[in-house]
């Protein structure tokens, strides 16, 4: 059976709990979501019911975003995506290089999703 979102490609940048919970939701219906994790892994995975939870069927790897080569790597990965989805206080995208205006210059299509789940 197809799903409703496969063949979807989705950027998944944030941590702790509303984008992770978010990207969980597109991965049921088919999405393939990558997980991007800081160096020493997403913090959330101390609690690890709780990652395993919301990490199933995704696929993930190491960047630091505050390393030159490794946000180079990012806006690599976002011109393959369709859906990007971050979790960072308002302006950390921007200061990083990868604000919207910035992986829209190498994507136009993408669907760039910033989510807040406490503010």
């Amino acid at each position: 059976m197809r799903q409703p979102l496969s063949g979807v490609r989705v950027l998944d940048l944030s941590i702790w709990r509303p984008g992770p919970y978010a990207t969980s939701l597109l991965c049921r219906l088919g999405a393939d979501v990558l997980k991007v994790e800081p160096p020493g892994g997403d913090p959330m995975r101390h609690y690890k019911e709780l990652f395993d939870a919301v990490s199933i069927g995704k696929r993930s790897i190491v960047l630091d975003l505050k390393d030159d080569a490794d946000r180079a790597r990012a806006l690599e990965l976002a011109t393959e995506a369709d859906v990007l989805v971050e979790g960072f206080r308002p302006g950390v995208m921007a200061r990083l290089g990868l604000g919207e205006p910035s992986v829209r210059a190498v994507n136009h299509d993408i669907v760039y999703c910033s989510v807040s789940g406490y503010g």
